[in-house]
């Protein structure tokens, strides 16, 4: 036990020496630094037109904080206008606490409508804020973002990039024959016209339904059955909800016409105003 201890006492300084030896090896940012690896996780990113969402999520890796962060050039690269981003939009704040049973003029009073760019950056945690009502188009958009400490700053080419679509179909039911399709063909009406497809052949308006299970599903007015299909009026954007759509099925069983239904859900959104065709397959 006596030899083990002298043994100690020997190992000891030889140990320190070596900690010692390897912090002096260790690269310690200095007080103020920006690290060389700061970036956003997932730097590319989907944005759907219209709709307000929060988009970001910056790795200051061993900066020292706070960071403060700021939009230096939009730029998209099939040579689009970046004008939607920074067109000023009139978003709501409230400035006194809201308890819940306000009446609508009560809210009024109780908020100021400010204008805001369509996209901003918050300057403190580096995420892209986008407003809702925005007018951007369908494409692909590159942020360049300067990041600022107390010891300096750096710019971040391309560090996020947001492909906007102006809808999207989120998921559908396994029993239709293939994906819902969206297509846009016009600046207006404010209005979705479905069709329903049997076989790949279209249906008439009468053969689908979307008046059932209506505290879930897109938010709209009944227009018309046509023989082109059901008509909704909608106010936009249209956020993305569970659709519950009936379909109605006739078969000729010995000479007698036999009415079945069926439903099948799907969730889609559209972010831009205008008349939308959305085609359902069965």
């Amino acid at each position: 036990m006596k030899h083990n201890n002298t043994f100690l006492r020997f190992l000891t300084p030889a140990f320190a020496y070596a900690m010692l030896l390897s912090v002096a090896c260790t690269k310690i940012p200095p007080e103020g630094s920006i690290a060389p690896d700061i970036n956003y996780k997932n730097r590319k990113q989907n944005a759907i037109s219209g709709l307000q969402q929060n988009i970001g999520d910056f790795q200051a890796s061993t900066s020292t904080l706070p960071l403060n962060f700021e939009i230096m050039e939009i730029r998209e690269l099939n040579g689009k206008t970046v004008s939607a981003l920074t067109e000023e939009i009139p978003v709501v704040r409230f400035n006194q606490a809201v308890v819940g049973n306000e009446s609508p003029e009560e809210l009024l009073l109780k908020s100021d409508t400010v204008m805001i760019p369509a996209v901003s950056i918050n300057k403190n945690t580096g995420r892209l804020e986008i407003q809702e009502g925005n007018q951007i188009p369908a494409g692909e958009y590159h942020f360049d973002i300067q990041v600022s400490n107390q010891s300096g700053s750096t710019l971040l080419k391309d560090a996020l990039v947001l492909e906007f679509k102006e809808f999207d179909v989120k998921s559908w039911s396994s029993g239709m024959a293939k994906q819902p399709e969206i297509e846009r063909v016009a600046d207006s009406p404010n209005q979705i016209r479905f069709v329903g497809y049997l076989n790949d052949q279209p249906l008439g308006g009468d053969f689908i339904d979307f008046t059932k299970d209506r505290s879930a599903g897109f938010k709209g007015k009944f227009v018309n059955d046509g023989s082109d299909g059901e008509i909704w009026s909608v106010n936009f954007p249209v956020k993305e909800s569970d659709t519950y759509c009936t379909w109605k099925m006739v078969n000729i069983v010995n000479g007698v016409e036999e009415v079945s239904y069926e439903s099948f859900n799907f969730n889609f959104v559209l972010g831009l105003p205008g008349s939308y065709v959305i085609r359902l397959y069965k």
